[in-house]
């Protein structure tokens, strides 16, 4: 569980249910990507519904450039995200042996970026596995800030 400091967190789709009190979610559209208010947030999540919306490649630069990081929920690559000519389909979706979040954040060097995977336990989709994935992204959210 995670239970470092506050964590206030964008997201596009319905927030998840969590064990922590202190992480708080606040439902944004693709178009607020753009908006300077989104760097007042510790991270964006984005959840499977929209990741198809999400590899469009007019959004590549937001995740690309952003000083934030941002989370692809129930996505095993960030390669559809992060490549202009890649589309999201379900081939790139969480199958067993993969990761079922993953996550990215320009490095501070400004020219690479830094990747994160997260696994569930046993490859099992359970509700207990899933929250315990999501304390691992807060606690990676905690570390980039």
């Amino acid at each position: 569980m995670y239970e470092g400091e506050a964590l206030r967190i964008a997201i596009i789709g319905e927030p998840p249910i969590i064990k922590e009190e202190q992480v708080e979610f606040n439902e944004i559209s693709f178009e607020d990507l753009t908006n300077k208010d989104l760097m007042s947030y510790d991270a964006v999540l984005i959840t499977k519904e929209h990741l198809n919306q999400a590899s469009e490649s007019q959004y590549a630069d937001v995740y690309l450039n952003s000083t934030i990081p941002f989370f692809f929920i129930s996505a095993k690559s960030r390669i559809p995200f992060t490549m202009n000519d890649e589309k999201y389909s379900d081939s790139w979706g969480w199958i067993r042996g993969n990761s079922y979040a993953v996550g990215v954040i320009k490095s501070e060097e400004g020219d690479k970026l830094n990747g994160w995977g997260y696994s569930l336990y046993n490859d099992e989709k359970k509700d207990e596995y899933i929250k315990e994935v999501y304390s691992r992204i807060f606690k990676t959210i905690e570390e980039q800030r």
